[in-house]
């Protein structure tokens, strides 16, 4: 009995000492946060915040800046001006007008990016002379190829198949007048860049004098009419005045390597 009292008395002093010592580290943990909370607090008052901080709530807002029409107006003018260089561009081209030598110049793979169209038709002709029952000739097919083509240049290369089918230089020359006459007068801003007849090789050799008689008449052409001479001629031409072996498969085509000397050709006289 008086043990069981003892052991009562000894465990209630325990647990008194125990909720002392909880209580005494409570007042430490409080005075800490005392100190602590006193550098801030004498911050504060030794730091007020700017005057004008506080008087925010009563200052008025001032008026936004008076509007600067003249610069606004300007700026709307040369955005305008640009969008609509930007929209003509779209609607130019340069166009390649011939035969099926212009219709092989592949114009993705050699001008790739540039707006240039192909007009190129496999055995065309200038288009004069013809018979009544052959409607071929790029003077058939002036509005197709030039005149609604929103064309800035035309390269003309037109001939070869006229010497084939035995016209004359002379039978030829008043038809391709009349070509760079109609361009003159009906869309006299086009430049036509007149291109040389290429040289043959092989089989096709023996066009190779009426080419050159061509070509002169050609330059004339050219100059009568205040347009550009383009002489691919001599750059395609070996030593004996034939294509060169290596520019085609058969003596009048062309092959990769010699379009890319008309490529450049063309890059140079655009200045691409």
């Amino acid at each position: 009995m008086h043990a069981s009292r003892s052991m009562s008395q000894t465990t209630g002093g325990v647990m008194s000492n125990r909720r002392q010592v909880g209580l005494a580290w409570s007042v430490v943990a409080l005075v800490m946060l005392g100190l602590l909370a006193l550098p801030a607090a004498a911050q504060a008052k030794d730091n007020p915040p700017p005057k004008d901080q506080k008087e925010d709530k009563d200052a008025k807002p001032k008026p936004a800046p008076a509007q600067d029409w003249g610069a606004i107006f300007k700026m709307h003018w040369q955005n305008r001006v640009r969008a609509f260089k930007e929209q003509n561009e779209q609607l130019e081209y340069v166009v390649l007008l011939g035969d099926s030598i212009t219709e092989g110049f592949d114009v993705p793979k050699y001008l790739p990016g540039r707006r240039v169209l192909n007009r190129g038709i496999g055995a065309d002709v200038i288009g004069n002379d013809m018979a009544k029952d052959d409607p071929r000739g790029v003077l058939q097919r002036m509005d197709e190829s030039v005149f609604n083509c929103a064309a800035t240049d035309v390269f003309l290369m037109i001939g070869i198949n006229d010497l084939g089918a035995g016209r004359t230089p002379d039978k030829m020359e008043p038809g391709y007048r009349e070509i760079l006459k109609r361009i003159k007068e009906k869309a006299p801003a086009i430049q036509v860049h007149v291109e040389s007849l290429l040289p043959c090789r092989g089989n096709f050799a023996k066009h190779n004098a009426n080419v050159l008689d061509f070509n002169q008449r050609l330059q004339k052409l050219a100059k009568e009419f205040d347009y550009d001479y383009v002489d691919l001629h001599k750059l395609m031409a070996d030593e004996k005045g034939e294509l060169k072996q290596s520019f085609t498969p058969e003596g009048l085509h062309l092959t990769p390597e010699a379009y890319k000397v008309w490529e450049k050709e063309v890059e140079r006289v655009m200045g691409w």
